[in-house]
């Protein structure tokens, strides 16, 4: 069995101390410099996880979105600025807010986004995430980039990223999902974020 799971682990890129009851992982590796007060703290294993989740159920199918978008969930301002007008969302979500940007010249950039708190809200939310998908091709999952990262960490309300945070890049759209107590919670859509 101790020979399986550390196959296992081998395969996922993680390294792994057996015995007097101490195991070490490896941090899912960034390949930049992240900013200064940015900490990224998520292991291979759980990194893994999560893609293998997103791989199964990120898709165009309602029933696979079911597994993954559930209450409550945030939509960035990004993936916001696309599905805002959609006819899914006749009725808006009860709980709009904006995530401000501080900008180099002083003044704060205030850019729409949701949280989806009723079951209506996110049924809503995953039938016009749906459309996007269907018309996005074949999506690859994987780390973000340095611009992808700073993009995502800018509208982020805390220093630490301790939950994977993985982009599933397509044709069209550029996603990036943050997991949240082991589930994805925020979704964003990178390409059509406008930072000026």
């Amino acid at each position: 069995m101790q020979t399986r799971i550390v196959a296992l682990m081998a395969i996922l890129g993680t390294v792994v101390t057996v015995g007097c009851g101490t195991s070490t992982q490896k941090v899912a590796r960034l390949d930049f410099p992240l900013p200064s007060r940015a900490r990224y703290s998520v292991s291979d294993v759980e990194f893994e996880a999560a893609r293998l989740t997103l791989q199964q159920h990120f898709s165009s199918d309602t029933n696979h979105l079911q597994q993954i978008v559930s209450l409550p969930c945030f939509c960035g301002p990004g993936l916001w600025r696309l599905v805002k007008d959609s006819t899914h969302f006749l009725v808006p979500p009860t709980a709009k807010t904006t995530c401000k940007v501080p900008m180099k010249n002083g003044r704060i950039l205030e850019l729409p986004a949701a949280l989806l708190q009723s079951e209506a809200e996110v049924v809503n939310f995953r039938a016009a995430l749906a459309d996007l998908l269907c018309k996005n091709g074949t999506l690859t999952f994987r780390l973000p980039t340095e611009a992808e990262f700073k993009t995502f960490w800018t509208f982020i309300p805390f220093n630490e990223i301790s939950n994977p945070l993985i982009v599933a890049e397509g044709n069209q759209h550029t996603f990036v999902v943050s997991f949240g107590k082991k589930k994805p919670f925020w979704f964003d859509e990178l390409r059509n974020i406008t930072i000026r």
